[in-house]
């Protein structure tokens, strides 16, 4: 007998047998008491990592019930984990000097299927290597058509229990990998920005995003900063860069008065705390800019451009017209951004 285990030449043949001999297969017994699993599905979109390691105590449950007497089953499953599975594969071409704009959508598509499809090989003979008493003959997929329809029929009976439904909110948004993500998953960075003071009506703001003043609905101040006491309840005129339009000045004490000149533009669509503020006042919203990163209609002459293409734009052309006052090149604040791609 050798005096060193050598799992290699034991494990894999072990194994194979008791796959062969069915041990894991679970079926119906109405003499035995169930114990069921479902393994939380890896994401194919790489192999197993040492945090998979800790499938062995739920391993270790199936085991131990199986030997109780109970009729289990350990289900095993793959995600394919949508726009990170994509995120994880653009970071591949992107090492070969490529991009997804260099392929069509259905051979972007296909390249991305095979990409997963590798790596749920690779994570099953890994599962396998892990000795885990799997049923593999009901292996599922998150792509799999049954799956998706029963997807679609839990998403209809809950819009239908009125326990899912479609409203205007503000969300999370990456341009770059076309989805929505939680809050979660915001990183927020420190970062060094311009600070722009432009004149707005009567009033002068600052702002560190200029191209959104097309989705202005309000200006918002303190309640309590006499400055603007006169205001507070009034419409005001201002003289935009695509014609005049009116807003509402409204008191909310979320406005720090320390803030460049204490008074704020709201522009509920592109910002979380004016949308907090809209809210409270009842205020429209309006998106200028859309999915693709672009101003929309909204933006009139600036429709098309990408944001900081119209800032740029915008700030030349507030200069032009002698409503930017001023700029502080040195401002420091603090950003969310997509934990994907920053």
């Amino acid at each position: 007998m050798d005096s060193k285990y050598q799992p290699q030449l034991v494990e894999e043949k072990i194994y194979k047998e008791w796959e062969e001999k069915g041990y894991f297969i679970a079926t119906v017994n109405k003499n035995k008491k169930p114990f069921s699993i479902i393994l939380p599905p890896p994401n194919a979109n790489g192999s197993l990592h040492l945090g998979h390691a800790m499938f062995t105590y739920e391993d270790i449950m199936i085991r131990f019930n199986k030997m109780t007497g109970k009729e289990t089953l350990w289900l095993l499953g793959l995600d394919h984990a949508g726009t990170e599975t994509q995120f994880v594969f653009e970071k591949y071409l992107k090492k070969q000097g490529k991009s997804r704009y260099d392929y069509k959508r259905d051979e972007l598509y296909k390249m991305i299927w095979d990409y997963v499809a590798e790596n749920k090989n690779t994570i099953k003979n890994q599962l396998k290597r892990l000795g885990f008493a799997l049923d593999w003959s009901r292996e599922k997929f998150t792509m799999d058509p049954e799956i998706v329809k029963i997807v679609y029929k839990t998403f209809e009976d809950l819009y239908n229990q009125g326990l899912v439904y479609r409203a205007n909110k503000l969300i999370n948004y990456c341009t770059n990998c076309g989805t929505s993500f939680s809050d979660l998953e915001v990183v927020y960075v420190e970062r060094t920005d311009s600070l722009y003071y432009m004149k707005y009506g009567p009033f002068t703001l600052a702002t560190t995003r200029p191209e959104t003043k097309f989705g202005d609905t309000a200006v918002a101040v303190h309640p309590d900063d006499k400055r603007y006491q006169k205001w507070i309840g009034n419409e005001i005129e201002i003289d935009g860069l695509i014609g005049k339009f009116k807003v509402i000045v409204v008191a909310d004490r979320a406005v720090d008065p320390k803030f460049g000149t204490g008074a704020v533009k709201v522009t509920p669509a592109h910002d979380f705390n004016d949308y907090e503020i809209a809210k409270r006042h009842n205020l429209p919203m309006k998106q200028v800019i859309g999915f693709d990163g672009k101003l929309n209609e909204l933006a009139g002459k600036y429709k098309g451009l990408r944001v900081f293409s119209a800032r740029q734009q915008i700030v030349a052309d507030l200069q032009a017209k002698g409503q930017m006052i001023k700029i502080k090149e040195d401002y420091i604040h603090r950003v969310g951004t997509c934990y994907r791609c920053g």
